[in-house]
């Protein structure tokens, strides 16, 4: 027995001591499409960094990244722990009917941030009188509650709200919930895999601004929802590369006019970007991702503009309004220099949307660059 033990041992430590030595010697991996980000480099050495320790947190932060295997090693690890019965890792919850959820409890969420972001909008709306609408696109958890794990800590959207409601009278407040909760009664308004809104989903918020609004929009079919990929593994998934889950379908908007496309300077050949449907990231098939300012100019017969200042749920549900604009310009404040003051001055813009989802909104901290 103590033989058989150690030669156990032996194999054990062998074969962590064999992908050990060949992470730090192979070639680095400079992305993950998995995960679509940056993967950490190993740091070179340096003796000031040795003392400090800094060196040694880059080195277990790159050994982490660069770990041979890593994605079936994960995989291997979220099998077990699931066996084990874990109902929750890497902040997603493994809900109910295969959704993979982003778990985000109340103690996530910077009130005061939130608090300060409404107040940005409100000044805003100040600014550009009966002109601007604030969506906050609910959390699939707000409106998926019955797919969380049973007893599952989630935010008090609600909450949210209301306090949205009592600081905005100058802007108006959105709120697309009760659409979503209904289509989301007979059908998935929200990815398995992903934290964004299916194109249905993206099409009850469109509802609901039109609405709120007094606009007249389309029927879901008027758009023509065309299937672009049978094996989308979103964001979600990659978190904690759960076995056995399908892929997804996805669908865009097929009757859209069409556009004339710039994205940060540079022209594009439409709104849809079809490369993107052969990486991970496919997601980005709407308008290729996220730029600092994106312009769509459409030769129709009207003369409206909308500015959209967004995050990335924006970019499914903007073609939805192509129709009645001649010109919509989506400005991502992440990646923004220029001024939104200034912008205004230059363009008179018909109406002005500012659509995020609620947890991003809350945590984001370049709201200030619509005062400026």
């Amino acid at each position: 027995m103590k033989a058989y033990h150690r030669i156990f041992m032996a194999v054990i430590f062998g074969t962590l001591a064999f992908f050990g030595l060949c992470s730090v010697v192979m070639p680095q991996k400079g992305y993950s499409e998995n995960e679509n980000r940056y993967l950490e480099q190993y740091p070179s050495l340096a003796l000031p960094d040795v003392l400090s320790g800094e060196f040694k947190e880059q080195f277990e932060d790159a050994f982490s990244d660069q770990f041979l295997g890593r994605d079936i090693w994960m995989m291997g690890a979220t099998a077990v722990e699931r066996l084990m019965g874990f109902q929750e890792l890497n902040n997603v919850y493994f809900g109910k009917d295969g959704y993979l959820l982003a778990k985000t409890v109340q103690e996530d969420i910077d009130q005061k941030q939130y608090l300060k972001n409404l107040r940005y909008v409100e000044y805003f709306g100040s600014c550009q009188p009966d002109k601007v609408s604030l969506l906050l696109a609910p959390s699939p958890g707000t409106i998926m509650r019955n797919k969380l794990p049973h007893g599952a800590p989630y935010y008090n959207a609600a909450a949210m709200y209301r306090e949205a409601d009592t600081i905005l009278k100058r802007a108006k407040n959105i709120n697309s919930c009760p659409e979503l909760k209904e289509y989301a009664k007979q059908n998935q308004v929200y990815y398995k895999t992903d934290h964004h809104w299916t194109l249905l989903g993206a099409y009850a918020a469109y509802s609901a601004y039109s609405d709120a609004n007094e606009f007249e929009k389309h029927t879901y079919g008027y758009f023509a929802a065309n299937k672009i990929s049978e094996d989308f593994r979103g964001t979600m998934y990659s978190k904690v590369i759960a076995p056995n889950v399908e892929p997804e379908i996805m669908y865009a908007a097929g009757n859209v006019p069409p556009a004339e496309v710039v994205c940060d300077g540079q022209g594009k050949s439409g709104i849809y970007d079809v490369e993107k449907l052969t990486q991970k990231d496919k997601y980005s098939y709407f308008f290729g991702g996220n730029y600092g300012e994106v312009k769509i100019t459409m030769h129709n017969e009207s003369s409206k503009k909308l500015l959209v200042i967004k995050d990335s749920y924006a970019n499914s549900f903007v073609p939805f309004l192509l129709d009645d604009y001649h010109e919509v310009t989506m400005i991502d404040l992440r990646y923004y220099r220029s001024s939104i003051q200034k912008l205004l001055k230059e363009n008179d813009y018909a109406q002005i949307l500012v659509l995020y989802e609620m947890s991003n909104f809350a945590g984001d901290k370049n709201l200030y660059k619509l005062v400026h």
